[in-house]
Parts: C-alpha cells; sequence; structure tokens
C-alpha cells in the first residue's frame, strides 16, 4: 500500500514537472509584444497643444450612431468640420455635413463649443506618434484617427 502510494506520488511529481515545462515552452514561443500594443504615453497640454494647432483631426467616433469626421483647428481656436455617419470615410468631405465652433485645450482633454450649442464637448486624448484615441468625457463613447498638419481638407 505505502509504495503503491509512492508510485503514485512520484507519477503525479513527473506530471506536475511535465506541465510546468510545457508551460514555460509555450510563454517562451508566445506571440513578441508589437508596437501597437505598447501602452499610450501620457500626454500634457503643451504637446497637445503643438500637435493640434493648425491640424486636421480625421477620425470614427464609436457613439450611437457611430460617425466619421475630419476636423480643423485652427490656430485662432476655430474649428471647421464635416462628418457623416459611419463607415463612409471616402464621402466626408463630399456628402459630410460641415460644423463650426470654438476649440481650446484643458490639459489632456479637447473641449469644443459649436456654433447652435450651448454646451461644450470635452474628448480626453492619447497621442501615439500621429494616431491619437479619444474618450468623450461625459458619455465615455471613444474614437480614434489621424493628426495630419495643416488643413488638407481645405475646412
Amino acid at each position: 500500500m505505502i509504495r503503491k502510494g509512492l508510485e503514485m506520488h512520484g507519477a503525479l511529481t513527473v506530471r506536475r514537472a511535465a506541465i510546468a515545462w510545457m508551460l514555460v515552452a509555450a510563454a517562451s514561443f508566445s506571440a513578441p509584444v508589437r508596437a501597437q500594443d505598447a501602452p499610450w504615453p501620457a500626454t500634457t497640454e503643451q504637446d497637445l497643444r503643438k500637435l493640434l494647432t493648425g491640424a486636421t483631426i480625421t477620425g470614427e467616433v464609436k457613439a450611437q450612431p457611430p460617425f466619421n469626421f475630419t476636423e480643423f483647428l485652427g490656430a485662432d481656436g476655430k474649428s471647421r468640420g464635416k462628418l457623416i455617419e459611419c463607415c463612409k470615410p471616402d464621402k466626408v468631405l463630399t456628402n459630410g455635413m460641415a460644423y463650426a465652433g470654438e476649440w481650446t485645450l484643458e490639459h489632456d482633454t479637447l473641449c469644443l463649443l459649436y456654433e447652435g450649442e450651448e454646451q461644450k464637448v470635452c474628448w480626453r486624448l492619447q497621442v501615439k506618434g500621429d494616431e491619437f484615441r479619444m474618450t468623450d468625457t461625459e458619455t465615455g463613447y471613444s474614437g480614434a484617427g489621424k493628426i495630419r498638419p495643416g488643413n488638407p481638407d481645405n475646412l
């Protein structure tokens, strides 16, 4: 009886060692961390001001319903843009609804007050290179896109 118990204990030890070895092997062969998986750096108001002033932000917002947009942020604090229902980014310039307003920065947040609106919309921004991610500070809706220098869309 004791001998049988020792044999079982030995078999369990071998099994545990084999499982541990397989886990280590699997971990060492897993896919390497890619650049896009790296964390997004914190962005300061000063960094955002340099990146956004006189630039155009273009992207998609995952709202209800989702939409695509392109918006020029002028050095004078004025913004001009166009938006269109989701998933038609190629038609935003030709068929998009035009809008205008004013923009400001508050720490890591871009705030926009559009003509005819009483309440500003604020987006917390994260930037990596020419890409941005944004989250609406009120609704939690998110979006992402590109920052392009100048006003390439002639908004």
